[in-house]
């Protein structure tokens, strides 16, 4: 095995000199300037350094890893790392959530302050740490396949709860219960007998809680997203509190309203994601941060969970998926899915390391170690580790982190193996695998028929009240302006009278907002023959290929549709692919010399194409199609597909153009079994002939995720929105210095409180002072 190590960076310790230069809140400026909303560009120099001092300090004091949120609470709030906790802020304990170990409740993400029932005394905490806990993970952390990846809502292979409100998911959380200071921090006692009662906290000291989140969209946010929409809205009073050391609507001009209050919000996220993402004496996880001097330590550790657990964890991952024996009932491959969490529990005296906060330490610093191992490991040509297996992050959420090992080969290994793509629960949605049957087609003619619609359905749900699919259109349907319809939402249909009538079609395109023409439109229903609507005004957003989810209620005269966005977007053959498609129909309906709608998005016809493209149009309309989108054909039959001759004269001039469309990477070569008949077939047959083929292989690139699913990039606040104080309003301690606020002083408190629309006390709390906003002096 390979020996794993991490260099601590000479900057993880702090002398005297630093220590004393770090920030300390109601003491100095405050560490968050009002430029930062703008971003980490727009930041002075002497900022970031100020700034990044006191978070690289932050992350080696706290006990567990510091996700973005708990920094942002850090600087935003107060933290105070001398006294260690938010002592003396902004922070009305009592007006912190109640959450109760074992009960639903709203769901909470990480950098909530909750208050944990736990008995006659209070019990204050920050969420440092969250991950899913359904019921279906096992002990040893095995995962279902369709678990791995699963949207909110999932409740087995391929399917998702019919209701479109409220959904609940089993989470654990680790609560930081020390982040207040001694006075409402749990004494070892204490805490030892909570867990061991187990109804406030389980044996592991963590919060187990059926989390309501209010729509499966609002379940799948990322834990930064769904915390700023929590401070924007529950913790509202909390984010808006006069005695934060900048309040973050005192940094906005009278001009600003809700949306750059949020926009604000998310340039002080990007700032601090970026000032963490800076320091080198850091690691980051998915949002945490941990220093290389804490895992330096755990892989130099022999004991428990240390440095040779974790090499033996990673390599044990990538065994799971290669057969134990081989021989002829062998599977030909095999995928595992294994979480990280409770894979880490079956480990050697690994108890005593996974209480409290130190089980998020050991989940972050284990997926780092596998995360180095999946790549430090990989062989350069052919992407897969020793033994012939691909390892790969599938889910980032569900028991710490679930990991997929695939044997004896991918069609992944291009990707990062930390991207995470869900590939359990698209294998039980799209049936994504590598030996697919290949779908016949035509070999003699230039067009090849639609296939059944009736085939092109996947029902999501059927209830007494409501129908649900998944389809995806086809030109045909985009430029003959219909909706192809199942059969048995046409059979209820008809059963409701509802033939030849007009209904509304309510079209949403996730993440846009459509024309209110294109949004509602009138409708008529066809349903002998082919079922369908017509007279359809489909967006000039939609392609060849875009899927849609439909839904209608029984009886209903309302069909509702809607696309669904990729996390991260993908360019194929020159198009920016943004929403989920089909890529069999993107193979047929993309083809060169295929009619394209939109005044801009023009191609020739058939009859005007090179010989390359007439070529590249004949392997891509007549080839043998999967369900990945690849087509194989024949490479005799390529003549004919081209000319409709199979000529000598014909076989040699195509040899120049398949060349050139190989040596471009747009097709490429392959054999293929033929049976009896002279057709390919998918499986091998012993002392069965072969044939050469030509096969287009859609190869989509991946771009970076979409600018809504990183929080701290999405709604840029503009410069004029933005006051230009360098330091904005802020309370000061000066109770230990003998002091008392002025009169004046108090009265600007009052004055700027109900200026910027602030909650807090109504008078200057006892102690402080108010130091109005002001420009520092800037050589």
């Amino acid at each position: 095995m390979t020996e794993l190590q991490e260099t601590p960076s000479p900057a993880t310790t702090l002398d005297t000199a630093a220590s004393a230069a770090l920030w300390r809140p109601f003491v100095d400026e405050p560490v968050l300037t009002p430029r930062m909303a703008l971003g980490w560009d727009a930041t002075d120099l002497a900022d970031r350094e100020r700034l990044t001092r006191y978070l690289s300090a932050l992350v080696a004091a706290r006990r567990a890893p510091v996700h973005l949120n708990v920094a942002f609470n850090a600087a935003y709030f107060g933290y105070d790392l001398t006294t260690g906790g938010y002592v003396g802020g902004p922070l009305r304990l009592e007006d912190f959530p109640g959450v109760r170990f074992g009960e639903t409740t709203e769901a909470l993400p990480v950098g909530a302050m909750v208050n944990i029932a736990a008995g006659e005394h209070p019990l204050y905490a920050e969420i440092a740490y969250k991950e899913g806990a359904h019921p279906e993970l096992s002990p040893d952390g095995t995962v279902p396949a369709w678990l791995s990846g699963a949207p909110a809502g999932a409740v087995g292979p391929g399917v998702t709860d019919a209701g479109a409100g409220e959904v609940v998911l089993r989470e654990r959380l680790v609560a930081d219960v020390d982040a207040f200071g001694q006075d409402f921090s749990l004494t070892r006692p204490r805490l030892d007998r909570l867990r061991r009662r187990g109804r406030w906290l389980d044996a592991d000291g963590h919060l187990l809680l059926d989390a309501r989140y209010h729509s499966r969209s609002e379940a799948d946010l990322d834990d930064t997203t769904l915390y700023a929409r929590y401070l924007l809205t529950r913790a509202r009073t909390q984010l808006l509190s006069m005695a934060a050391p900048m309040p973050l609507s005192t940094v906005l001009s009278d001009q600003a309203g809700e949306e750059q209050l949020a926009a604000a919000l998310s340039g002080v996220l990007g700032t601090i994601a970026d000032a963490l993402a800076s320091l080198p004496e850091l690691r980051l996880w998915r949002g945490y941060a941990m220093t290389r001097a804490s895992l330096a330590a755990r892989l130099a550790d022999p004991g428990p969970l240390g440095g040779d657990d974790l090499g033996s964890l990673a390599a044990g991952l990538a065994r799971s998926a290669v057969p134990s024996a081989r021989g002829r009932w062998a599977p030909d491959r095999a995928v595992t899915y294994t979480a990280i969490g409770p894979r880490l529990r079956t480990m050697h005296d690994s108890a005593a390391q996974l209480v409290g906060a130190g089980y998020a330490t050991a989940v972050c610093h284990a997926n780092v170690v596998i995360s180095d191992y999946a790549r430090r490991e990989t062989d350069d040509t052919t992407g897969l580790l020793h033994g012939q297996v691909h390892l790969r992050l599938d889910d980032p959420w569900q028991g710490g982190g679930v990991w997929r090992g695939e044997h004896p080969t991918s069609r992944y290994t291009h990707v990062d193996p930390v991207e995470a793509l869900g590939l359990g629960w698209q294998s039980t949605v799209d049936d994504l695998e590598p030996e697919l049957a290949l779908r016949p087609s035509p070999d003699e003619t230039d067009t090849a028929p639609e296939p059944e619609e009736a085939d092109e359905f996947d029902a999501l749900v059927v209830s007494d009240s409501q129908l649900s699919w998944t389809h995806a259109l086809r030109l045909t349907h985009l430029l003959e302006q219909r909706l192809a319809l199942p059969d048995h939402v046409a059979t209820q249909m008809r059963d409701s009278g509802l033939t030849g009538v007009s209904l509304r079609l309510l079209l949403s395109h996730d993440g846009y907002d459509l024309d209110p023409d294109e949004a509602t439109q009138t409708v008529q229903t066809r349903l002998s023959g082919r079922p369908q609507l017509t007279g359809v005004d489909w967006p000039l957003e939609f392609f060849p290929g875009i899927v849609l989810t439909s839904t209608w209620g029984r009886g209903a005269s309302v069909i509702r549709a809607t696309t669904t966005l990729l996390d991260t977007a993908v360019t194929l053959d020159d198009i920016q692919i943004e929403h989920r498609y089909d890529p069999r129909i993107l193979t047929r309906d993309a083809a060169p010399g295929q009619p394209a709608r939109g005044a801009t998005a023009r191609r020739p016809a058939p009859a005007t194409l090179t010989l390359p493209q007439r070529v590249l149009r004949a392997v891509r309309r007549l080839g043998l199609l999967d369900p990945d989108g690849r087509a194989v054909l024949l490479r005799t039959h390529l003549p004919r597909a081209v000319y409709g001759t199979a000529d000598s004269a014909s076989v040699a001039e195509l040899d120049s153009a398949v060349a050139e469309l190989i040596a471009a990477g747009a097709l490429r070569t392959g054999t293929v079994t033929i049976d009896v008949h002279g057709r390919p077939c998918v499986t091998d047959l012993d002392g069965a002939p072969t044939a050469q083929t030509l096969v287009y292989e859609p190869r989509p690139l991946t771009g970076p995720p979409r600018a809504a699913a990183s929080p701290h990039a999405a709604g840029a606040l503009e410069q004029k929105y933005l006051r230009t104080h360098h330091v904005a309003g802020h309370l000061r301690w000066i109770k230990d210095r003998g002091q008392t606020a002025t009169d004046k002083a108090k009265q600007a408190y009052r004055r700027d409180r109900e200026r910027f629309g602030l909650g807090g006390a109504a008078e200057l709390p006892e102690g402080y002072t108010y130091i109005s906003p002001f420009n520092r002096n800037v050589s």
